[in-house]
């Protein structure tokens, strides 16, 4: 009797494979029913905090992105204020230095303006001590233009 059942009980799984073979396709109806149960069975082997311990999660997790966002604020503050640092001092710089390239300014033009007209002035007395008057608004007047 046993080997009768061990023969039925084969006969019908080769059957059942027969026909799941023939069709080619589940049923997605029964699919989706047996995922929900999985979901369902394994919703209830979770382990759910207790309010308190909920509580005390929330506020750990608050204060941690309060401290970081307080970081990367003064980082991004420091950075910020070292940049314009930075870019006031290239500029300071880049004055400078065109200063000490260019032509002669106005003040050098006024010295060596100064200095030639002194050596004439010497050489020839008083009477050009006008000219270095008129030199010397020529001058004022280029300053002020400048």
């Amino acid at each position: 009797m046993a080997d009768n059942k061990k023969a039925k009980d084969t006969a019908k799984k080769a059957g059942k494979k027969s026909n799941n073979k023939k069709s080619g396709k589940t049923n997605p109806f029964k699919s989706i029913a047996a995922f929900f149960k999985s979901v369902r069975s394994e919703g209830k082997k979770v382990v759910w905090p207790k309010p308190l311990e909920v509580l005390r999660n929330s506020a750990v997790v608050l204060v941690v992105i309060l401290i970081v966002g307080l970081i990367i604020f003064g980082f991004d503050r420091g950075l910020s204020e070292g940049f314009k640092a930075l870019k006031n001092y290239a500029a300071e710089r880049k004055a400078s230095v065109s200063e000490e390239t260019t032509a002669p300014t106005s003040d050098d033009a006024l010295a060596d303006l100064v200095d030639s007209t002194q050596d004439t002035a010497e050489g020839e007395g008083a009477e050009n001590a006008d000219e270095d008057t008129a030199a010397e608004d020529a001058a004022a007047e280029t300053d002020a233009a400048d």
